[in-house]
């Protein structure tokens, strides 16, 4: 008998209930002053209960040892998540983002079930120590059928092109808190699935599968950045900066794929340890940008960038924070954001240099120099984010006006901030600790991958720290005796320093937007009445050109099919005993 409840106790779940329990800590201390914004429309307890509901159920997933309690609490998390990104019900665009989600979650969901059914017809098992252990003997045509049924079922959850779509509408209409929580952590729950089936389940996929795993990681990071460039909406930008990061997972795990099948032990598992490193930083640094944006939020009352500027003076700790969380997703040392994202550019360096077949060098090497463009449009596109919020002067009467942080928001942001700087200088003993399991999985008996020099990141950190305030003591030191002069800026012959001079988002990625503008379908428009007002808008080409021509289709289809409804109780009940008998015949093939 199948026990329901049966924990895994294994390595790489004990490391995605780390990062989980890591990340729920400072969002449940923000949530405390965040939901006050909420008091007087909704019901607070309603978010709390659905939020500890979400967190427990991904800590199910990635503990669950059978495909029944997998799928029972996946199933949980999707719920869960659904209600808390319609929790703003009264606003109609939030409904239609969740119903959205709804969709594609389930669509994950129904994926899954049918890889698991593949699973247990392969194995003659649910639990899966039993799937391990009979793994050995899987076909390559099963591996293929697994590993595009995990593809599909995972990456739908996890937002990989062209299964992203739903990240842009559920992350900007959900509660920020719950966006920290969602990008931060359930994002890593669909990668642990993924990792766990591919890795530990079947030991490893075909060529052809680490070819395709990072060609979509590649292209996901590159369309999802160049989105994100375009974007005024502050947590919208942040959605599709998350689909860039995990498009650089992806591509991670894809490289490591490919070099299990070289049997490349040491180089497969650097680059399966950089993927598991960058989920982590990546938690932590995501989940404090959208905690900023939600205290920029809950200042101001807005989430367009155009509208703020200047709030650096009013919200001196939220601005140092979400510096720190910019810098960290820039790749800028000692943030943690480096230490990943140079290890997977590693991998692929040093994968070039031992690959024998020269069509995957040469793929590789494409890919490799497509993320390292990612890396630098991702400096582009978070340096405008903050540039704009933050610095400057008000833009409107918005951000002149704001209300007070609650002192909960600032300790959140605070402690997660910490954990950036933390996780970054010591990132060379964190990469130990991974690559000692990673290596495990690959029964390699040599020191993992790392850094050559295990203490150079703490070292160049001690000297920056250390010049910084030599600096800093100097000008101290030089301006005891001297009277300072201010003076307005020089504006090419202005004389009003106006904050409609300023750059404005759109302003700043203007050189970006005529190249890749049609990526985003970018349009610009200029009308005047009183005053030129110049409006952008983007939309996702994949949702314009897939999605909707589906739904377009699928209206086609039904529209045809209600023709041979003629309302007789005899038709309906030949149609039930039709799908009966094919449901019977697909049961009696596949299972």
């Amino acid at each position: 008998m199948l026990p329901i409840i049966n924990f895994q106790r294994d390595w790489l779940s004990a490391y995605f209930v780390f990062i989980i329990i890591l990340i729920f800590i400072p969002v449940a201390i923000y949530t405390k002053g965040y939901i006050m914004e909420y008091k007087k429309h909704y019901s607070v307890n309603y978010m709390l209960l659905l939020i500890v509901l979400f967190v427990a159920s991904m800590i199910g997933v990635v503990v669950s040892n059978n495909v029944i309690s997998f799928l029972v609490f996946w199933e949980i998390m999707s719920i869960s998540s659904f209600f808390l990104v319609i929790y703003e019900y009264m606003h109609k665009e939030n409904l239609k983002a969740g119903i959205f989600y709804f969709v594609m979650t389930h669509i994950s969901g129904l994926f899954l079930m049918i890889m698991f059914a593949f699973l247990y017809k392969y194995s003659g098992s649910f639990d899966f120590s039993e799937i391990i252990k009979v793994s050995a003997n899987f076909t390559t045509k099963q591996k293929y059928i697994i590993f595009i049924l995990a593809l599909f079922g995972f990456g739908a959850k996890m937002g990989i092109v062209p299964l992203h779509a739903w990240l842009p509408k559920a992350h900007p209409t959900a509660p920020s808190n719950v966006s920290a929580l969602m990008s931060g952590v359930m994002l890593k729950v669909a990668l642990y699935g993924f990792i766990r089936v591919i890795f530990i389940f079947l030991g490893g996929a075909p060529l052809s599968c680490g070819v395709t795993v990072l060609i979509i990681g590649t292209i996901t990071a590159i369309f999802s950045i160049l989105n994100a460039l375009l974007q005024n909406n502050i947590k919208k930008l942040l959605a599709y900066s998350s689909a860039e990061n995990v498009g650089l997972i992806f591509a991670a795990l894809g490289m490591s794929m490919i070099l299990i099948n070289y049997d490349l032990k040491v180089l497969a598992s650097l680059a399966l340890t950089a993927a598991l490193l960058h989920c982590l930083n990546h938690a932590i640094f995501k989940s404090l940008l959208f905690l900023n944006a939600g205290s920029v939020l809950f200042a101001t009352g807005t989430k367009n960038m155009n509208e703020l500027g200047g709030l650096h003076s009013e919200m001196k700790f939220t601005a140092i924070c979400t510096f720190i969380a910019t810098c960290a997703i820039s790749a800028v040392p000692p943030f943690n954001g480096f230490a990943s994202e140079i290890l997977i550019l590693r991998s692929f360096i040093e994968a070039i240099t031992k690959v024998s077949n020269i069509w995957v060098i040469i793929l590789i090497f494409c890919c490799g120099v497509i993320i390292a463009i990612t890396s630098g449009a991702a400096f582009y596109a978070t340096v405008k984010s903050f540039g704009i919020t933050f610095l400057g002067k008000p833009r409107t009467k918005k951000a002149e006006h704001i209300k007070k942080i609650p002192m909960s928001m600032n300790i959140g942001q605070g402690i997660l901030a910490m954990l950036t700087i933390i996780t970054g200088i010591f990132s060379p003993f964190i990469i130990s600790k991974i690559s000692y399991y990673t290596n495990g999985l690959f029964d390699i008996n040599s020191k993992g991958p790392g850094f050559k020099n295990e203490t150079e990141i703490i070292v160049f950190t001690l000297i920056l720290i250390s010049i910084t305030l030599i600096v800093y003591i100097f000008n101290k030191i030089n301006s005891l005796n001297k009277k300072q002069e201010i003076n307005d800026t020089w504006a090419c012959g202005y004389t009003n320093d106006e904050p409609y001079i300023q750059y404005t988002g759109s302003g700043f990625v203007q050189p970006a937007a005529k190249i890749f503008g049609p990526i985003s379908n970018y349009n610009k428009k200029v009308s005047y009445k009183q005053k030129i007002h110049i409006s952008q808008t983007t939309s996702d080409i994949v949702e314009d050109y897939f999605y909707k021509t589906s739904l377009k289709a699928v209206n086609y289809v039904t529209t045809k099919i209600l023709k041979i409804n003629y309302g007789k109780i005899q038709l309906h009940i030949l149609y039930i005993f039709m799908s009966v008998i094919i449901a019977l015949v697909l049961v009696l093939k596949f299972v």
